[in-house]
């Protein structure tokens, strides 16, 4: 059984499409559970039914040496594939992909691909909404932000733009106390209240400098851990001793709310 971290070593490197060369291990139930695919790696793979033609007698045999693509991979330590062959499909392979995997993605990482999708779920179950209304945020919420304008323009090292004063003005003193597993790392409380960054001015200014963007601070993550900051373009940042991108407004929000690592950049 592999750890985590080497799970995620072994992935790291896997992109939706990419073939790979595997030796059929096992096929313990034919026509009903899937097979099982040696590919060198310290996890196996495995070929759902559902990809497998109807007739069990045309499934690849143990030993059997073939061509697969990456299909998919998650959280859970297997990489999913399928066959490459025709002869190893389901005979309505085009048909069913047209309407069960419209617009399936190729060439993409499998971290990215199936984060994306979880992240899409559970927008769609109102998660990170209800989070934020649990918080007090609601549409057309606004808040005065001139105390904050004031408190942190005061050194003169950031100065606070429009997209700063959009965001806080929506955002400003919500306090989203969350906890527990996300998606690739845990959730952790987060705090839209700029007055928190008071005295890390010099930070923010010398982090902007490096990235070559205006940034502004909005508040810490992790009860101080990390700073939060947001640039003219609206994009979310982490501030440490490194930096960290949360990207857009939306995006960042989801992933603050679902437990999604930022991308480092610095």
């Amino acid at each position: 059984m592999v750890s985590v971290e080497e799970w995620i070593q072994a992935r790291r490197g896997l992109r939706l499409g990419q073939r790979v060369s595997g030796t059929v291990a096992a096929v313990p139930n034919p026509g009903t559970t899937g097979i099982f695919v040696d590919i060198g790696l310290p996890v196996g793979g495995f070929v759902d039914v559902v990809l497998l033609p109807s007739a069990a007698r045309r499934w690849p045999a143990v030993g059997t040496v073939a061509e697969f693509e990456v299909w998919w991979a998650d959280a859970r330590p297997q990489v999913r594939l399928k066959p490459v062959e025709r002869q190893f499909l389901r005979e309505d392979f085009d048909e069913w992909l047209a309407q069960w995997r419209p617009g399936w993605p190729e060439n993409v990482p499998v971290d990215q691909a199936w984060v994306e999708a979880d992240v899409a779920t559970r927008r769609d179950a109102g998660e990170v909404e209800e989070t934020l209304r649990a918080a007090g945020w609601k549409p057309g919420r606004r808040v005065p932000i001139q105390q904050w304008r004031e408190m942190l323009e005061a050194t003169g090292l950031v100065r606070m733009h429009e997209a700063a004063e959009r965001f806080l003005t929506e955002f400003g003193g919500l306090d989203v106390q969350i906890s527990g597993p996300g998606i690739t790392c845990a959730r952790t409380p987060f705090t839209f209240d700029p007055e928190l960054a008071v005295g890390e001015e010099d930070r923010f200014a010398d982090w902007s400098s490096t990235v070559g963007r205006d940034i502004f601070p909005i508040g810490e993550l992790d009860e101080g851990r990390f700073f939060l900051g947001i640039d003219e373009t609206s994009e979310i940042y982490l501030i440490e001793t490194w930096v960290a991108t949360f990207g857009p407004v939306r995006e960042a929000l989801e992933k603050l709310v679902l437990g999604v690592s930022p991308r480092r950049i610095g």
